[in-house]
């Protein structure tokens, strides 16, 4: 038997950290509380107060105390004892907080996703895995939990893994999110599912769809498909007869997006749009990180020690064919330069992501080649 959650998703968005005390889980949840438990987990804590009827007024919340018989109770700090005594069982005291793992995890099923691996939740925003149509074409899936204090905003999702576009968002309802970023969201291509709508919980096997996913993720499917046909009909981005690497710009704005601009040419770009992402897991092949240390350089790679690794120069040549397949236009776009011994980009390329992020995938690189 199926029900929906619809308290629970509007307790993740009205809960400061989503976790509290059962007894305030239970009250909140109602009848949904057996279900939902299936996405709560002991934390090791326990309350030492408990709210009141009408929070706010002096000596609130109320207290808990152990009493000498060893049992629990409730009771009001104010002078005037404006609210009633509450007797407490031990377990109404166990802290719960939304077991975050377990939720991604039947959402990986459920939307039959690739999971995502290695840290897959930056702040607010938890990276589910890519929804794929084909090899190499894949749509990011992530999960928002913003809570209620302060509004989610679209550097969070981009830090996150938001691609450019044809993203998936989830989040637990539309006030999640602010109003004009879900326009620009769909603006983008982007799709927002709102879970307390399409989801509905099975006590035996966890969350099922309203609808097959297929028919749930049309719109993103769609324009994923569009792609399949057009990888051999030419280049992917169309050009003026006669345009030159030298007029072609590429600033990142994220790890994952791309600012295009070239004659009669603007728009954002992914891995998927220059083909660089892999079919086994839709994930940026090594390539893009050839791709993102050159623009961290401004354009110009030395290697003035040394002689250059051979993966190294298997990044750098699959680099420059996606980006010839991608553009169509002739000549070597990444040439070595004897002088500099460096490879130096004909085209105008830079890194404009946030310095955070930056920093971030500078450290996270460091490490992977210590390894």
């Amino acid at each position: 038997m199926t029900k929906p959650l619809r308290q629970f998703w509007q307790t993740l968005d009205e809960l400061p950290g989503a976790a509290t005390d059962r007894r305030d889980w239970m009250a909140r949840l109602g009848d949904e509380f057996p279900a939902a438990q299936r996405y709560l987990r002991k934390t090791g804590r326990r309350a030492t107060a408990i709210d009141c009827p009408s929070p706010g007024g002096d000596g609130c919340p109320r207290s808990v105390i152990r009493n000498a018989a060893g049992t629990f109770r409730a009771v009001c700090r104010s002078v005037t004892g404006r609210c009633d005594p509450v007797d407490l069982d031990p377990p109404d005291l166990d802290i719960l907080e939304l077991d975050a793992a377990r939720l991604h995890k039947d959402l990986v099923a459920a939307l039959a996703v690739q999971a995502a691996t290695g840290q897959s939740r930056v702040g607010r925003v938890l990276r589910v895995g890519e929804h794929g149509v084909a090899a190499g074409l894949a749509a990011p899936v992530l999960l928002v939990l913003p809570g209620p204090t302060e509004p989610l905003v679209e550097e969070e999702l981009r830090q996150g893994g938001l691609a450019a576009e044809r993203s998936v968002v989830l989040a637990p309802t539309a006030a999640a999110l602010p109003a004009l970023l879900r326009v620009r969201l769909l603006e983008h291509g982007h799709q927002v599912l709102h879970l307390n709508d399409v989801t509905v919980i099975d006590r035996a096997d966890g969350l099922r769809l309203v609808q097959p996913v297929d028919v749930l993720l049309h719109d993103v499917r769609t324009a994923l498909q569009a792609r399949v046909g057009a990888t051999s009909a030419g280049p992917r981005v169309a050009l003026p007869p006669g345009t030159t690497w030298s007029q072609i710009t590429l600033r990142f704005t994220s790890t994952e997006t791309v600012v295009c601009s070239g004659p009669g040419v603007a728009r954002q770009m992914d891995p998927g749009d220059f083909d660089m992402r892999s079919g086994k897991n839709a994930k940026a092949i090594a390539a893009w990180t050839f791709f993102l240390l050159l623009a961290t350089k401004n354009g110009t790679l030395e290697f003035r020690e040394g002689s250059i690794a051979p993966r190294v120069r298997k990044q750098k040549e699959a680099l420059s064919r996606h980006l010839q397949e991608t553009f169509g236009i002739a000549g070597d776009p990444i040439p070595w330069d004897v002088q500099q011994r460096a490879y130096v980009a004909a085209f105008v390329v830079g890194d404009e992501r946030p310095q955070r992020e930056r920093e971030q995938w500078l450290r996270g690189l460091a490490q992977r080649r210590r390894r």
